[in-house]
């Protein structure tokens, strides 16, 4: 049976993770919206708090990896030379219902 992952786009949809275990790493609590676990997942990857995130001169170097992008230089596989640009970070969250749950 192949697996059917959507990304899930509207940050308002409400999460509730069943499992209580695995949650706490991003959220502290089970049940939340989108928005809140895609923050979490930025504050993780780049090092930050919530509020840190929030606050306009906090932290400002790593939060370009998910606002404005950092300078970098890539090498393309295939590619004629060294491309300069800028590379961001962007979470995607997909989604696979179960069949049973779509009756």
């Amino acid at each position: 049976m192949p697996e059917n992952y959507q990304p899930l786009e509207n940050e308002a949809h409400a999460i509730h993770i069943i499992d209580e275990d695995v949650h706490r790493f991003y959220v502290g609590q089970s049940m939340f919206k989108l928005g809140y676990l895609i923050e979490g997942i930025k504050c993780k990857l780049i090092d930050v708090s919530h509020n840190d995130l929030k606050k306009e001169n906090s932290h400002n170097n790593r939060k370009k990896w998910i606002n404005d992008g950092v300078d970098v230089e890539v090498l393309k596989v295939g590619g004629l030379g060294w491309q300069k640009g800028k590379l961001k970070l962007k979470v995607t969250v997909e989604f696979c219902p179960e069949e049973s749950s779509l009756n």
